[in-house]
C-alpha cells in the first residue's frame, strides 16, 4: 500500500510537470509572437530606409525642376502685360536655360532637361533640349518637331501633350530614349502663371540609377529587392533586368502582383510562394508611384526566432528536470517557493521582463529561480540589443534614419499643440563620392566617421541624426538664434582646428551646413523648415566648393 507521502510526491511532482509544461507552452507561444513582431518591425524599417534613400534621389529631382519653373514663372512676370514676343523671346528662352544648365550639372541622377515654351505664345521650336551624359558632360540636343508626331505617341511627345491634358506635375512610366540608348523616366512640370499656359518643363532620370540603389539592397542571406507597379507590371527584377509589363507578365509572377497590390504597404510581412519556396515580402511606394518591393525566404526570416525558441525550449526542459528533482527532496519546503515561481512565470507570459525573481532558498529551488531570471534577462537583454541596433547607425554610432523619422514625427505633433520653437541643422560632407570613387568605399568610411565626430563633438548637448550617406541633422528645441550662432562658430573652429591637425588628408575636410529656425507662430510643417535648412545648406555647400577641391588622402596622391 502507498504511503500518503508518496500520493503527496506524486502529486506534488504532477503538479509541478503540469505548470512547467504550462509555462513553457506560454513562453513559447510568447517569444515566438515577440520574435515574429521583432523580424516584421526589422523588415519594414529597412524597407523605409531603402526606399528613403530612392525618393531622397526623386525628390532632388522635383525640387530642382520646381525651382526652374518657379524661376521661369518669374522671369515671365517680368515681361509685362505683353508676355513674350519677337524682342524678348530669345532672352527670355536664354536665362531660363542657364538656369537649367547649372541645375541639371548639379542634381545627382539627372540625364537632361528640356522646356518647350507654348507654341502659341512664341515660335514652334522655341524651347531648349540638354542631355547629360554617364560622365556628366552636358551638350544640346535638337528639339522635337510636334508636326510630325501624333499627340498619342507618348515615346515622343507624350511628355508634353500629359502635362497639357493633366495640368500638374507628374512622372512618365519609364521609357526608351532611342537617340540615346537610354531607358529613362522623366518628371514634368506644365508651367501656368495664373491662367497663362507658358509651356512644358521637364527633367530626365537614368532608370540605370534605381536599378543601381535596387541591386545595392541585401537582406538576410538571399533577400533582394524590386520595382513594381500598381497595374501588374515589373519596372525591375533582377531576373527581369528589363522589366514586364501587363501582357509578359506569367502566371507565377502575376499571382505575386496580385497579392501586392491587394496588400499593398500595409505594414504587416505579405506572405506568398514562389519556386516552391515560400517567401515574404513588404513595399512601400515611391516619390514617382513605384512600388519598392523588399522580399525574402520565411526560412532566413524565421532563422532567428526558430533559434531563439529552441532555446527557451531546452531552458524550459531543463527547468522541468530540476523542479522533479528538487520535489522529490523538498516536497514541503517547496510549496511556498514554487508558487512565487508560478507567479513570477505568469508574469513574464503575460509580457512583463521587469519581473525580479526574489527566492531565498540555497537549495535546487533557489538554482531553479535564478535559472528563470537569466532566462527572462537574456530575453530582455536581447530584446534591448534589437531595439538598440534598428536605431543606431552602424558605421558611426550616431542616431540612424528610422530614429530621426520617428522622432520628426513626434516633434510635428508637439510643435502644433505646444507652439514651440526649434532649430534644425543639416549638415552635407563636400566630396565623399569623389573620395569612394578615387579611394574605395573605405577611405570615404573614414571620411564619414571623422566628419561624424566633429558635428558631435560641435553639438555635443544635442541628438545627431545620420539619415543619408553623407547627411546629418541635428534639431536644436527651443532654440535660440544667438546660441546656434555660438554653436555653429565652434563647429567651424572645430573643423579649422582639425584640418589644422590632421595628418590623414591632403586637402581640407569640407562639411557644408545650413540652419532654419521654426518659431512657436509658424504654422509649417517640420519638412517646410527642413527644406529651407537644407537649402542653405546647399548654398554653403556651393560657396564652399568654389573656394577648394576635395580631400585627399595622405600618400594616396
Amino acid at each position: 500500500m502507498r504511503s500518503l507521502q508518496s500520493k503527496f510526491l506524486a502529486l506534488t511532482v504532477g503538479c509541478v510537470l503540469l505548470s512547467a509544461l504550462a509555462l513553457g507552452y506560454v513562453g513559447f507561444l510568447y517569444t515566438h509572437k515577440l520574435v515574429n513582431e521583432e523580424s516584421t518591425q526589422f523588415m519594414n524599417l529597412f524597407c523605409d530606409d531603402k526606399a528613403q534613400e530612392i525618393d531622397a534621389t526623386l525628390t532632388s529631382i522635383e525640387q530642382s525642376v520646381n525651382m526652374i519653373r518657379d524661376y521661369t514663372i518669374e522671369q515671365y512676370s517680368n515681361l509685362g502685360a505683353d508676355g513674350i514676343d519677337a524682342e524678348n523671346e530669345d532672352a527670355f528662352v536664354k536665362k531660363v536655360q542657364e538656369v537649367s544648365l547649372h541645375t541639371v550639372k548639379n542634381t545627382e541622377g539627372s540625364r537632361g532637361v528640356y522646356m518647350r515654351v507654348n507654341p502659341e505664345l512664341a515660335g514652334t521650336q522655341t524651347g531648349f533640349f540638354w542631355y547629360k551624359d554617364a560622365n556628366g558632360k552636358v551638350t544640346e540636343d535638337s528639339l522635337v518637331d510636334f508636326s510630325k508626331y501624333s499627340e498619342d505617341d507618348v515615346q515622343n511627345v507624350g511628355w508634353y501633350y500629359q502635362a497639357l491634358e493633366k495640368k500638374e506635375a507628374f512622372w512618365m512610366e519609364p521609357y526608351d530614349n532611342m537617340n540615346k540608348n537610354d531607358r529613362i523616366i522623366s518628371y514634368v512640370v506644365p508651367i501656368y502663371r495664373d491662367e497663362d499656359f507658358i509651356g512644358v518643363l521637364g527633367m530626365d532620370i537614368d532608370m540605370a540609377l534605381l536599378k543601381e540603389k535596387v541591386d545595392s539592397v541585401q537582406i538576410y542571406k538571399s533577400g533582394y529587392a524590386f520595382l513594381a507597379g500598381t497595374e501588374y507590371v515589373i519596372y525591375y527584377h533582377h531576373d527581369y533586368p528589363e522589366g514586364l509589363d501587363e501582357k509578359n507578365i506569367h502566371g507565377k509572377l502575376r499571382k505575386v502582383l496580385n497579392i501586392l497590390v491587394k496588400k499593398g504597404t500595409e505594414n504587416g510581412l505579405v506572405s506568398y510562394q514562389f519556386d516552391g519556396i515560400k517567401k515574404k515580402m513588404t513595399a512601400r511606394q515611391l516619390e514617382n508611384g513605384m512600388l519598392f518591393v523588399v522580399t525574402a525566404p520565411a526560412k532566413e526570416i524565421n532563422a532567428s526566432s526558430n533559434r531563439i525558441i529552441r532555446l527557451f525550449l531546452i531552458s524550459t526542459i531543463v527547468i522541468m528536470c530540476f523542479s522533479v528533482l528538487i520535489t522529490i527532496h523538498v516536497t514541503r519546503k517547496m510549496t511556498r517557493p514554487l508558487k512565487e515561481l508560478t507567479e513570477a512565470a505568469q508574469k513574464v507570459a503575460g509580457g512583463d521582463l521587469e519581473v525580479n525573481i526574489d527566492c531565498e532558498s540555497k537549495d535546487e529551488v533557489g538554482v531553479l529561480a535564478d535559472s528563470v531570471q537569466q532566462m527572462v534577462n537574456h530575453l530582455r537583454h536581447y530584446i534591448d540589443y534589437v531595439n538598440k541596433q534598428a536605431y543606431t547607425d552602424a558605421l558611426t554610432g550616431v542616431a540612424n534614419k528610422a530614429a530621426y523619422k520617428e522622432y520628426v514625427d513626434e516633434l510635428d505633433k508637439r510643435a502644433a499643440s505646444e507652439k514651440m520653437k526649434y532649430a534644425v541643422v543639416v549638415m552635407d560632407i563636400n566630396n565623399l563620392k569623389k573620395i569612394n570613387d578615387n579611394f574605395g568605399h573605405e577611405f570615404g568610411d573614414m571620411l564619414i566617421r571623422d566628419a561624424s565626430r566633429l558635428i558631435q563633438k560641435g553639438f555635443q548637448d544635442h541628438i545627431v541624426y545620420r539619415i543619408g550617406g553623407d547627411e546629418f541633422v541635428i534639431i536644436i528645441e527651443q532654440a535660440e538664434q544667438n546660441g546656434c550662432k555660438e554653436l555653429l562658430c565652434n563647429f567651424d573652429n572645430g573643423i579649422v582646428v582639425f584640418n589644422k591637425n590632421n595628418t590623414k588628408y591632403e586637402q581640407k575636410i569640407q562639411i557644408a551646413r545650413g540652419i532654419a529656425f521654426h518659431e512657436p507662430d509658424c504654422i509649417d510643417s517640420f519638412a517646410a523648415t527642413f527644406r529651407e535648412a537644407d537649402h542653405a545648406m546647399y548654398e554653403n555647400k556651393v560657396m564652399q566648393k568654389s573656394m577648394q577641391t576635395s580631400p585627399v588622402i595622405a600618400g594616396q596622391s
